[in-house]
């Protein structure tokens, strides 16, 4: 994808996506010599931030190849330092003109705490840090009056 401005990068970014969903994915810049010409910089059009579920692969699903996109991943798009600083490097330090945040459904972090929520058990470890960040999001749906999984999801989301 060549360095563009936010209005080219999202359409590009939406074409490559179509072609994702209609089967006619074209794999752009994917190859060694791809990566080869990537060794001394990047520069990316777009960040992106997304959940880090596996089922959602961004240069995938957006149809693009190596060094076109930034993207940065957590469970349940759980931001923190690290996270808004590397979109910030993104683009400060490599001038990408466009953040896109991707939500997805059936996300786990946000079943978990459901889960958590109804149940009244928060779980251990690390995993708690990513309950404890999601939760304001449900509980906040919640008073909104939604009640589906999918529509929680889309509230955590924005």
């Amino acid at each position: 994808m060549p360095h563009s401005n936010p209005v080219t990068a999202w359409k590009t970014l939406r074409q490559g996506n179509e072609r994702f969903v209609s089967g006619v994915s074209i794999h752009p810049s994917q190859g060694i010599a791809d990566r080869a010409q990537l060794v001394d910089e990047q520069h990316p059009t777009a960040v992106l931030f997304g959940c880090g579920d596996s089922r959602v692969a961004a240069e995938i699903i957006f149809d693009q190849g190596l060094g076109d996109m930034f993207v940065v991943r957590t469970a349940g798009h759980v931001l923190d330092d690290a996270v808004l600083g590397s979109i910030e490097y993104a683009v400060q330090i490599l001038d990408a003109p466009l953040i896109v945040v991707l939500g997805h459904d059936g996300c786990g972090a946000v079943k978990s705490t459901l889960d958590a929520l109804d149940k009244g058990k928060v779980p251990d470890g690390f995993i708690r840090s990513i309950v404890e960040r999601v939760a304001p999001s449900i509980m906040m749906g919640r008073k909104e009056g939604l009640t589906t999984v999918d529509e929680l999801e889309g509230r955590h989301v924005v």
